[in-house]
């Protein structure tokens, strides 16, 4: 994935920030905020958690961080800005989810929703590497990523220019686990995006607990 690809993936979230939040109708919301809140169930209060690709922080960010230390990531200014805004207990930074500052094994949890298939296939293993570097032993991660097999290109999406690609599922699950992480659970469910169904998997990883 190129500097070049990011730039344009920034650019396209900073101006379709509210064509975006508009895409989740009141009336069906998307399964984020109920596998977000089954996903943290568990997790003793106070538990560092890392949310990449937070978007404005509602509703995901924003419920984490009723009960847990939440670091939001984004590449996206203008969402970074919202969600400071939405979700001032957590901390929030702009940055590029495959290289962003942050500590390694540092966090108890990580959640990345909708952001997998706005990174190229080829940045996969070691974006999925970098993941479980983040979390502590033990940790967990929540994913969820549209399966396909579309080739990582500039699209047109709510009418701006956006890299995307899609992977199939099982080719995703086995990357997880070439990058040491076990899988947990893997389901699909849709949602209603405008108009229009999109079917989702959603992924549940954790980091082995013994790193010797």
């Amino acid at each position: 994935m190129a500097d070049r690809d990011a730039e344009i993936i920034a650019s396209g979230y900073d101006q379709v920030a509210d064509e975006y939040e508009a895409l989740e109708s009141p009336e069906a919301p998307w399964p984020r905020l109920e596998r977000v809140r089954a996903f943290a169930a568990d997790l003793p209060p106070g538990s560092r958690v890392l949310d990449i690709g937070c978007g404005n922080g509602v509703p995901a960010t924003r419920e984490l961080a009723l009960k847990h230390a939440v670091t939001g990531v984004d590449i996206s200014e203008e969402q970074i800005s919202r969600a400071r805004a939405n979700v001032p207990a957590a901390t929030f930074i702009c940055g590029d989810a495959r290289d962003v500052d942050l500590p390694k094994g540092a966090f108890d949890a990580i959640v990345a929703l909708y952001l997998i298939d706005n990174i190229a296939r080829d940045d996969y293993p070691a974006f999925l590497r970098r993941l479980r570097e983040l979390l502590r032993p033990g940790g967990r991660v929540l994913l969820s990523a549209e399966p396909g097999d579309a080739p990582w290109r500039s699209y047109t999406w709510l009418g701006v220019p956006m890299f995307i690609n899609t992977v199939p599922t099982d080719e995703l699950v086995r990357l997880l686990r070439e990058a040491g992480l076990s899988v947990v659970s893997v389901e699909l469910e849709s949602q209603v995006e405008g108009s229009r169904p999109i079917e989702y998997a959603w992924i549940v990883g954790a980091s082995p607990r013994d790193v010797r």
